[in-house]
């Protein structure tokens, strides 16, 4: 029986670690295993479920304690140990610890690698990499994920506050995710416009939500002078990474390049959510979609 899920390996920031994460929580909760991801480190403390737990997540879990980020990285180092092990140890185990690696080009369906770790008698899978998906599984289990990695109320409040002040004079409120920061080399800047590249998809649903009045929350990971958005009825995100994470769920619609972290806000708080592709991107209120699983449109 299968009774453990690892994840052995940080991939990426917030967004890449929330999505995998889920996707693995919700392979344990439907076969009744544990998941243990120390790999979500220093994250850990801005969420109420992986707050109380130094590695395992397991499902329930009421622990009050709260962990050094120091306790957090000798469990993911040891991890890592546990990987790297397991080269050797595994063919060893008799079948009782199983591998899996998902890696950029390859793509892994997350109940084939359960389901092939089972059949081979596993108690243990490791899991490396971000591509592990299982969208069925995920959405089943949707209620849980929200709950499990709902944002801690220190980040809560100053979010919430943010979007009902909007609120007081709009009809809708459109979170606008502008990426700077990291996507000026992301995939060699592909998805790195400038602001005035998001005026124009602001003034765009502005346009096909009129006649209602339109707030923007714009959360973005740079500096931005007031002037860029002058005209607009707008409010910066909270300012923590958690926080702006929050607002974008609390809001309407989402818009931004394609990015797990925005994917992730949508999902949250069941906002309607467009991943625009170009900088010169048409596109209708039909194009956005709610979030059933994370990083699905569908």
């Amino acid at each position: 029986m299968l009774r453990r899920l690892v994840l052995t390996r940080t991939t990426g920031q917030l967004g890449n670690r929330l999505m995998v994460g889920a996707h693995v929580l919700a392979a344990a909760a439907e076969i009744g295993a544990n998941c243990l991801n120390p790999a979500f480190l220093e994250y850990s403390d801005w969420f109420e479920g992986p707050r109380r737990s130094l590695a395992t997540w397991a499902l329930g879990c009421s622990n009050a304690r709260t962990y050094a980020l120091g306790q957090r990285r000798l469990t993911y180092a040891a991890t890592r140990v546990a990987w790297e092990a397991s080269k050797v140890v595994g063919p060893l185990s008799l079948g009782r610890i199983a591998r899996a690696r998902a890696r950029n080009r390859d793509p892994q369906d997350l109940r084939a690698v359960v389901e092939r770790a089972q059949a081979g008698g596993a108690s243990t899978l490791l899991l490396q990499g971000y591509h592990f998906r299982h969208a069925p599984w995920a959405q089943r289990h949707a209620a849980l994920l929200r709950e499990f990695f709902l944002p801690c109320a220190e980040h809560r409040g100053p979010a919430e506050t943010v979007v009902a002040d909007l609120r007081r004079t709009c009809d809708v409120v459109v979170a606008v995710h502008l990426r700077h920061g990291d996507y000026k080399t992301h995939l060699d800047g592909r998805f790195f416009w400038e602001v005035p590249v998001y005026r124009r998809f602001i003034e765009r649903i502005r346009g096909l939500l009129a006649p209602a009045r339109v707030g923007f929350l714009i959360c973005s990971n740079a500096r931005h002078s007031p002037d860029d958005f002058a005209g607009l009825t707008w409010k910066p995100g909270p300012g923590s990474v958690a926080g702006d994470l929050y607002a974008m769920s609390r809001c309407d619609f989402v818009l931004g390049p394609p990015s797990s972290f925005s994917s992730w806000a949508a999902f949250q708080g069941g906002a309607k959510l467009l991943r625009i592709a170009s900088a010169d991107q048409a596109f209708t209120l039909d194009d956005f979609a709610v979030q059933h699983a994370p990083e699905t449109q569908h």
